[in-house]
């Protein structure tokens, strides 16, 4: 008798509880208010920007490590070796090394080597359009074009 007493009691709220969820989903589908649509002004103020306050920092003081004073000329023959050192841009024609055409054990080994999309059988120390096989093996060639040496590994 005593679980039938609260079977009566919690049933109803529990369907209470479950119709009111039931209400707020189905409520939501179906707007029947209207918002009017508000029509605001907005005015745009920019913001005032100040400008920075620059400062600079002393550093004339003893260096805590070294136990020697900063000097100003260490620094100016730092940065003005950087800006002297100019490098001149070497435009590298387009070298494919292909693979190895004769048996590497051979002393004399011919490579197949494509440069600038012609393709040509060279030896080591041989030169085409200025670029000279250096030495290779089966899976690298070494080239020297002007002066400057490249490694270039098998493209299949």
């Amino acid at each position: 008798m005593k679980n039938k007493k609260n079977i009566y009691i919690l049933l109803p709220i529990v369907l209470g509880i479950w119709g009111m969820v039931i209400y707020r989903l189905f409520s939501f589908g179906n707007p029947d208010t209207n918002i009017p649509a508000s029509t605001s002004n907005f005015t745009f103020k920019p913001i005032d920007i100040k400008a920075r306050d620059t400062f600079s920092i002393d550093v004339n003081y003893r260096d805590p490590f070294l136990g020697k004073m900063y000097s100003k000329d260490s620094q100016k023959k730092n940065t003005s070796h950087v800006s002297k050192v100019k490098k001149d841009t070497l435009i590298w024609p387009n070298i494919v090394y292909k693979g190895l055409v004769s048996d590497s054990k051979e002393k004399k080994k011919v490579f197949l080597v494509s440069i600038n999309g012609q393709t040509y059988f060279m030896n080591e120390k041989t030169t085409e359009q200025e670029v000279t096989l250096k030495k290779g093996d089966r899976n690298t060639i070494e080239v020297l074009y002007k002066g400057k040496k490249n490694k270039i590994g098998l493209q299949e």
